[in-house]
């Protein structure tokens, strides 16, 4: 029985990485890139920038289909001092979507040192 266990464990473990979520882009309505999926990270730095972390990586290729080009595929920043209050209002729902285990949408439509750059986020139900 350990073994029957054991075995699916690994399977589940092999099978299921595919459901981690990774942000895809689209060449529609000028370009953009989304990302639906959990906030287990989020950072912030005395030098103002806000970075949140994917659950996957996004593949380097595929902001071109949105005509962006970045470096970091781990994360999406902003930074703060371009818009504080916008800033403080993201943070806070990132904040609120890790502490309840639920689901955020996040859209990028430009770049910043290397990273997609969000604009407007989403919390899920």
């Amino acid at each position: 029985m350990k073994k029957i266990l054991s075995l699916l464990s690994i399977i589940c473990t092999i099978s299921f990485p595919a459901l981690a979520a990774k942000p895809t882009c689209s060449p529609n309505y000028n370009g953009y890139c989304s990302y639906t999926g959990t906030v287990d990270r989020i950072y912030i730095n005395s030098g103002n920038l806000i970075l949140i972390y994917f659950d996957e990586p996004i593949n380097l290729s595929e902001p071109s289909k949105a005509g962006l080009s970045i470096t970091e595929t781990s994360a999406a920043a902003y930074k703060v001092n371009e818009n504080p209050k916008f800033a403080k209002l993201f943070y806070s729902t990132a904040l609120a979507a890790q502490a309840s285990k639920r689901k955020v949408s996040i859209q990028m439509r430009s770049t910043l040192n290397g990273y997609l750059k969000f604009d407007r986020i989403w919390l899920a139900e």
